[in-house]
């Protein structure tokens, strides 16, 4: 049994460029990781990749995760056999869910960077292939999603390309806390890209290594998405979710990537409890996050 976890990411900054003709838009982005972490456990099984999903998430989210080879998790599996040149073995994976599906947070990516690391492991302890490094699996990473490759290191990073391209940050050099409000419903993350493409003109992208980031109001100021407005267009009651949170003391509420999960910053771990509390008694569903370095992970 291998057991591998990942962590949550968000978008400090999200830019979006022109759409290219290789059908994606460039971006230049400021990732950090947050403390939701999925798991993912893999054992030897009897037929095929059979996927089973658990978690701590509402019923709507647990249930649209695919259990077949439209997973990244199967996709995973598939290329780093053919890459490491080994058959496809007979495998059981758990998967235990934390990160909200459709919500703009990586989650599918988040399973497949905790897929490639615990079963670039599973393949060398049971069929004694190579043990691919960080930088080959984030190589490989990057030709399955986006978002994959920064999950493998986390922490705070500049994405630029696809988001694939990174360079890594020192650690933000204060405390954060987020509180994420998640929507009842999902968006897709190519038709929030179409609406951006409909509804606004591009700008040029910024430096952010020349940002300087010293406080927690400092991040507060600079947190922006170019996404969001297209977002709200897509799905209203994501304005609603923004204003609950910053009258709950959030200093900055903003779409969390291509959404519709909407983030909040707060001061202190005490106001994010407050606040979740608050949103949950509502009738809505919020989790709370902190900043977190650790990456894609084994764990015993």
């Amino acid at each position: 049994m291998i057991k591998a976890t990942t962590p949550a990411k968000i978008n400090l900054i999200f830019e979006v460029g022109e759409l290219a003709q290789n059908g994606y838009h460039p971006v230049n982005s400021l990732y950090l990781e947050l403390d939701l972490r999925e798991e993912i456990v893999i054992k030897e099984g009897v037929d095929g990749v059979v996927i089973s999903v658990d978690g701590d998430l509402p019923a709507r989210h647990l249930n649209a995760v695919p259990k077949d080879s439209s997973n990244l998790i199967y996709k995973v599996a598939l290329a780093l056999c053919s890459k490491l040149g080994v058959e496809l073995p007979a495998i059981n994976v758990d998967l235990y869910k934390r990160i909200p599906v459709a919500g703009g947070m990586a989650g599918g990516s988040a399973d497949a960077a905790a897929m490639l690391v615990a079963f670039n492991t599973y393949l060398h302890e049971n069929l004694g292939t190579e043990l691919l490094t960080n930088e080959e699996l984030k190589d490989l990473a990057a030709t399955l999603g986006s978002d994959i490759p920064f999950l493998i290191d986390g922490g705070l990073a500049i994405g630029v390309g696809r988001g694939e391209q990174l360079t890594s940050l020192a650690p933000l050099p204060f405390e954060t806390f987020w509180v994420i409000c998640v929507s009842n419903e999902g968006l897709s993350t190519p038709v929030v890209f179409g609406r951006f493409d409909e509804l606004f003109d591009v700008e040029p992208f910024s430096d952010f290594e020349a940002l300087e980031i010293s406080s927690i109001d400092d991040l507060a100021l600079v947190m922006a998405n170019d996404l969001e407005e297209a977002a709200i267009s897509l799905l209203p009651s994501i304005e609603s979710s923004k204003a609950k949170l910053e009258d709950l003391g959030a200093l900055k509420a903003m779409v969390s990537g291509s959404g519709p999960s909407v983030i909040g910053l707060f001061r202190s771990l005490e106001e994010a409890e407050l606040a979740r509390v608050s949103i949950n008694n509502s009738g809505g569903f919020a989790l709370v996050a902190s900043a977190s370095y650790a990456g894609t992970r084994l764990e015993n």
